[in-house]
């Protein structure tokens, strides 16, 4: 038993000293491939619904870097098994190119703009999940599902924004996913919306919710894809659920009605002389079925 223990500990420890193999790129070299391969697929995909520009951008890319397919993909499986190594190379790829952006004059998204916002005040990132996810299309781990229960922290006809930032890694196929955002009363109505994407981007999604107390907040992003022996990879960055406390106008009152009601009685009266004289408006079938029935007249002998 403890030979066999022994055995397992060395086995192990042999497995840390091996590190990254040595067809796996190292993480500089990965984060150039991946930041150039994402330039070129938002170029490739401009105006073409084929794929045959992506395909041949990403091709060009991997030549250019003296890099086969066979060894893009077994480094991406191998980064994909090491999530820690993974989220700093496409942590920098997604800084650089949002750099990138800023440089030829992109405006601030909404991404960007509330990320750093705290969990207080009229306009507040409730998220309450993680800022990095990783998608895969040919398993379990395809959805991002988040809701929030705390019911203290909306309030009717609040605005309500899910941003986050996309970049999808596959080398052939549809690249899509959906995003839904709903809100639930406690009448146990629901709204909703949808919206499908196809591409890295920086994606918000916004609503307003009805003038109605919210039960909770939920929702999920979908990556949608078919099985492939290649690797098919969807990563969110930066998360956020934005709560924006509206200041709304009071409801409006009633109109005060012109009828004199009686608080006793269901029956509504109009007062029609100064002699008092009240003539019912509505009468119920009790009411008439109550009624005296008038006394015969005598006829005078």
């Amino acid at each position: 038993m403890y030979r066999l223990l022994y055995i397992l500990i060395i086995f192990m420890l042999a497995a840390c000293k091996a590190g990254k193999p040595k067809d796996v790129l190292s993480e500089s070299k990965m984060e150039k491939v991946l930041y150039e391969y994402h330039l070129l697929l938002a170029a490739g995909q401009e105006g073409d619904s084929t794929n045959i520009k992506s395909r041949a951008y990403i091709l060009a890319c991997l030549h250019d870097n003296n890099i086969s397919e066979a060894e893009f993909d077994s480094s991406l499986v191998w980064y994909y098994q090491h999530m820690e190594a993974l989220q700093k190379i496409y942590k920098n790829v997604s800084e650089r190119l949002h750099a990138e952006l800023g440089s030829m004059g992109a405006e601030i998204n909404d991404v960007d703009r509330y990320s750093a916002l705290t969990a207080t005040g009229d306009t507040a990132n409730v998220w309450n999940g993680k800022h990095f996810y990783l998608l895969n299309g040919n398993g379990l781990n395809n959805r991002i599902v988040f809701e929030i229960k705390e019911d203290s922290i909306f309030k009717p006809g609040d605005k309500l924004m899910l941003n986050f930032r996309t970049h999808f890694v596959q080398r052939e196929g549809t690249r899509h996913a959906v995003a839904t955002l709903a809100v639930q009363y406690y009448n146990d109505s629901v709204s909703h919306i949808e919206r499908h994407v196809y591409g890295s981007d920086d994606i918000s999604i916004t609503m307003d919710a009805a003038r109605q107390s919210i039960k909770r907040v939920y929702g999920y992003i979908y990556m949608i894809s078919e099985w492939n022996v290649n690797p098919r990879l969807l990563f969110i960055f930066a998360p956020s659920l934005i709560r924006i406390h509206k200041d709304l106008p009071p409801p409006e009152k009633p109109k005060e009605d012109t009828l004199s009601v009686s608080k006793d009685s269901a029956v509504a009266s109009i007062v029609v002389d100064t002699d008092r004289i009240v003539v019912p408006t509505t009468l119920s079938p009790d009411q008439m079925h109550s009624r005296p029935t008038p006394r015969s007249r005598k006829h005078n002998k």
